[in-house]
Order: structure tokens, then sequence, then C-alpha cells
């Protein structure tokens, strides 16, 4: 059992940790969401699953020898009503209903549980794909300035709060005021939002933080905060001045790139060097 089975959601990053695995001589083999991975997963051993067919998940990774696994990429929350469950979907369902009521984590929990009762060992992406993890301090040429760094400040405590709620891992904050929350649908969504909501405004200039953390106890091995390339773009066009961001503890998808494009848009991007995951 010695194959690393990547359950692939949505984006890039399981073809990233998919690519890692094998210039490093691990066996991988790919699990795509049907309707959330790339079609590129094609490139490496792989089979498409539905969601609710976990008794087939089962099956394949068994057979493929996949001792421990990984879950990487965004997959929306599923309709019940539209899954096509087999027996095991089935028999996990009331746990799934169950914990549904709560935010994600605690419904991811309940998935690592499952999947560790059956045998296996469930891995962080953030393992094997560490140099992602972006680091303290300033990135790139643009600093924060004394009105940023308050923001900042609001915007940790505030975005602890929604965290606790597991509702979401990120908030917006101008001034003294939080903008907007994350919710289900993520932070790109959430910074669209945001574009909206400068357009009816007569707002010109740049203010105001993005502020991205682990929710507090988050289980880290799934859902770890991830800021990309489109992020970057989505605060500058909604006018922010920059985007903070929990060291050690976020995956920067292309980080040279997102510090360059911060850069020409005059952003800043900083990691928080926070511990205990205080408020």
């Amino acid at each position: 059992m010695n194959r690393l089975g990547v359950i692939a959601g949505g984006g890039p990053l399981p073809l990233m940790l998919a690519e890692h695995c094998q210039a490093n001589g691990r066996e991988v083999f790919v699990a795509g969401v049907s309707g959330a991975a790339a079609p590129e997963i094609s490139s490496f051993p792989h089979q498409w699953v539905e969601l609710g067919r976990i008794g087939d998940l089962l099956r394949i990774l068994r057979e493929q020898n996949c001792g421990e696994i990984v879950f990487i990429g965004p997959v929306k929350r599923p309709d019940i009503r539209h899954l096509r469950l087999d027996f095991a979907g089935w028999r996990f369902l009331p746990r799934f209903l169950l914990a549904a009521r709560g935010g994600d984590d605690r419904l991811l929990r309940t998935l690592i549980a499952w999947f560790e009762e059956k045998g296996f060992r469930v891995r962080g992406a953030h393992e094997f794909l560490a140099d992602l993890c972006g680091p303290a301090g300033i990135l790139g040429k643009v600093q924060p300035g004394a009105q940023d760094l308050a923001a900042i400040q609001l915007g940790v405590q505030a975005a602890r709060r929604h965290g606790a709620r597991d509702r979401g891992q990120a908030v917006v904050v101008r001034g003294d005021e939080v903008l907007e929350q994350e919710a289900e649908d993520g932070t790109d969504a959430m910074l669209r939002r945001c574009v909206a909501r400068r357009k009816l405004s007569d707002q010109s200039g740049r203010a105001g933080v993005l502020v991205k953390l682990l929710k507090p106890g988050q289980e880290t091995r799934i859902d770890l905060p991830t800021l990309g390339l489109t992020s970057v773009r989505l605060a500058a066009e909604a006018g922010l001045a920059g985007i903070a961001f929990e060291a050690g503890a976020t995956l920067l998808v292309d980080a040279p790139a997102m510090i360059t494009e911060a850069d020409a848009l005059g952003l800043f991007l900083t990691g928080l060097p926070l511990t205990g995951h205080e408020a």
C-alpha cells in the first residue's frame, strides 16, 4: 500500500501535488471528482469518481494500493437530492447530514474520520507542498501603511470570529468596517462581491485589506487556506490596498507570479506570523 491516493477537486493544486510526487519518486494515483477535477489529471494514473459513490472510491483506492490519501482542490458541497449514492454512500449519509448542520470544517473532519476508520492514513497537502506555504513578512515591493496595519489587526480579529463559527477563512476590512465575509462560495466569490460594491460607490484610490487565516482549531489536513493569481487581481479590482495571510499555513499557488502581479498593481502581500491561532 505504497501509492499516494490524490482525491482531486478543482484548481491546479491536485496536478501540482501529483507532479511533485512523481518528481520525487513517490507513486501516485489520482481519483478525480467528476465535475470538479481538471481534465489534465488524465496525464497521471487516474480514474474518475462521482460524489456519492463512496464505495466505488474505496474499492478503487484499495485496488490501486493507496495506503495514504490526500484530499486536495475545492469541491462544492453537494445537493443530496441529485447524488447517485451507492451502498457505502447511503451508510455514510446520516453522518454527512449531521455534520452538514455545521460548517465545512466539521463536515471535512467527519469525512477524514470515516476514511481513517476504513484503514487509510489521511495526509495534508502541505506535507508534500511545503514550498507553497507562504512565508512571514512582506512579499514584493509594496509596503502597507499605518492605516493598512490597523485594518490588518481588525481583520485578524474578524477572521478569527468568523472562522470560529466555521463559516469561512477570510474577511475584507476597510477602515474600522468589515465589508465582507467569506461564505461557502469561497474567497474569490467574496472578492467579486467587493468588486460589485465598488462599482456602485464613488470610491477611488486603494484602501482596505483581504485577510485570510486558518479557522481556530481547524483540521489542517484538508481545506488549507489558499490564494492565487486570481485573488490578487480581484483584490486590485475591488480597490483593496493589499492581502494578508497566515504565514506557514496558507498555500500560495505560483507565488512568484502573484508577487509580480501585486507589484504591478500596487498591492502589498504580507504573511502574518501568527501563533496559537490567537484572536
